[in-house]
């Protein structure tokens, strides 16, 4: 009892209180408010009160929490700001040595460990992002900021799996801003599992150069998987793998499972690349969704990972886009993507250039481009979008879904309302208009049958096209006198009068 007594006037007095008690005090049950009674009370020397700190966040987690550096982060804020900045400022030079270390490797269990540096990190950003500020000696906050820095990018990976960690990499490296992420562009090779993270990263925080030097290793880490060699490299792993789970597989079999394996590790980066851009990026994926032995359903990724990126005010941007749009050899999934992409470009930029595939031999370029075209513009300018229809080479599908489109626009205040212009082009001289314009009635409201009754004796003929261009002008229509309304027939339409008979009338059925 008397030792008892004399260790808490110990304490109380200020007398014998050394180096050891206070790292013994790290692992003792009341050693926590012990160590913050060193830590606020001006009666010890500042040097002691440093390391007190420092065993607050050395301590072990306690209950699974480290109430060390909570007490810590209280104490300092109870303390004067000058015993602040001197505890402080005692510290920073420990805190940094102890932040050197680099991550501990994953188990065989692909676990990770416990990290003996996040303590010292943890309790190094809260007081640094603590308010009111913890850290008032600008050479202490920038060696803590310089070491939190070092931190979040040495093993990257690794911390960024740690789940004992207070602060997450992600709130740290937004805190410390663009240099946080300077070394990031390094660790974009193949054996990396999180450049998904990476590149969000540097796209949010980095500043033009950083962003540059990711956008220049994606293109880099593309060209190496795009490659014969990264097959070469592949494939032996992959059959060792195969042979190791039993699989017994064909030569073309495990062909098939590298080019897979290819496209999933290709989409990957594509993905990354949409979510930076970057001049290198840009000019990367529109060269690849322009190569032709390039395999479709990769270019048509390459094309949607330039989804918002293309310069609109550069114009070799747009004309490659348009080359690949345009081109009769491009498949037509491919196609259908650069047409997305134009159709983000200003209208003024992009329209010219879509009226100049209405004279394709293909009837589905043609729809795709007057799709985007509709999209573009309003109800003012529809007598030049059907002065730009031509004469021949129609489909059936064409006028439906123009006629339809046109239907729903909302014009803006003085322009034309969209039926008076259709009802405007019923007798137009222009096939394609007149057409569109009965079209705007399909599946319309039984009311408005009169009007597309007065087309039914037009003898106008219908456009003809390529039969192997699946542009069937047939319409099912019920069979007369069948008690069955789904008991039908095909009709070849042959004129204007037959579209209105057969394809319109039937569907309006509206009230």
């Amino acid at each position: 009892m008397a030792s008892g007594l004399l260790g808490g006037a110990a304490l109380t007095t200020g007398c014998r209180v050394n180096e050891n008690d206070v790292h013994r005090w790290e692992s003792t049950e009341r050693g926590p408010e012990k160590l913050v009674a060193v830590v606020e009370h001006d009666k010890y020397a500042y040097p002691l009160r440093t390391e007190a700190a420092v065993s607050l966040i050395r301590m072990r987690p306690r209950s699974g929490r480290r109430i060390g550096i909570e007490l810590l982060m209280s104490s300092l804020n109870e303390v004067s700001p000058d015993a602040r900045q001197k505890i402080v400022d005692g510290m920073t030079p420990e805190l940094v040595h102890q932040m050197q270390p680099g991550a501990p490797a994953k188990t065989a269990e692909n676990t990770v460990p416990p990290a003996p540096t996040v303590p010292f990190k943890d309790a190094a950003f809260a007081m640094l992002q603590h308010e009111p500020p913890l850290v008032s000696s600008e050479q202490s906050k920038a060696a803590l900021a310089q070491a939190l820095t070092e931190w979040v990018q040495k093993d990257f990976e690794l911390r960024l799996e740690n789940p004992a960690q207070q602060f997450g990499i992600e709130q740290m490296m937004r805190f410390l801003g663009s240099s946080s992420v300077r070394g990031l562009p390094l660790l974009i090779t193949e054996s990396s599992t999180k450049i998904d993270r990476i590149c969000g990263l540097v796209a949010d925080l980095g500043d033009d150069a950083i962003k540059l030097a990711t956008s220049q290793a994606l293109v880099v880490l593309a060209k190496k998987i795009d490659s014969q060699a990264w097959i070469d490299k592949q494939t032996p792993i992959v059959k060792d793998a195969d042979e190791r789970s039993n699989q017994k597989v064909t030569p073309d079999q495990l062909k098939q499972q590298i080019n897979k394996f290819q496209d999933q590790e290709l989409t990957k980066v594509f993905s990354s690349m949409k979510r930076l851009g970057g001049r290198p990026v840009i000019d990367y994926l529109i060269q690849y969704s322009a190569d032709a032995k390039n395999p479709p359903d990769r270019r048509k990724v390459a094309l949607a990972a330039l989804e918002g990126r293309v310069d609109k005010n550069n114009t070799a941007d747009v004309e490659r886009i348009f080359a690949i749009a345009k081109d009769d050899s491009t498949p037509d999934e491919v196609r259908d993507i650069a047409f997305l992409r134009l159709g983000e470009l200003p209208k003024d930029q992009v329209v010219p250039k879509l009226y100049t595939l209405f004279q394709d031999k293909k009837w589905k370029v043609r729809w795709v481009a007057a799709t985007n075209v509709l999209h573009a513009i309003t109800t003012k300018q529809l007598p030049e979008f059907f002065n730009k229809l031509p004469t021949s080479r129609l489909a059936l599908n064409e006028p439906l879904s123009y006629g339809a489109a046109i239907a729903k626009m909302e014009p803006p205040a003085g322009d034309p309302k969209p039926r008076d212009v259709l009802i405007s082009h019923l007798n137009s001289p222009q096939i394609g208009a007149k057409l569109t314009a009965l079209g705007s009635f399909y599946q319309g409201k039984k009311a408005d049958i009169s009007v597309v009754d007065s087309k039914t004796s037009d003898p106008t003929p219908i456009p003809k096209c390529d039969p192997s261009e699946d542009c069937g002008w047939t319409c099912d229509v019920p069979k007369a006198g069948a008690t069955d309304k789904n008991d039908k027939e095909s009709k070849t339409i042959l004129t204007v009068g037959d579209f209105a008979r057969y394809c319109i009338e039937p569907s309006m059925v509206t009230p």
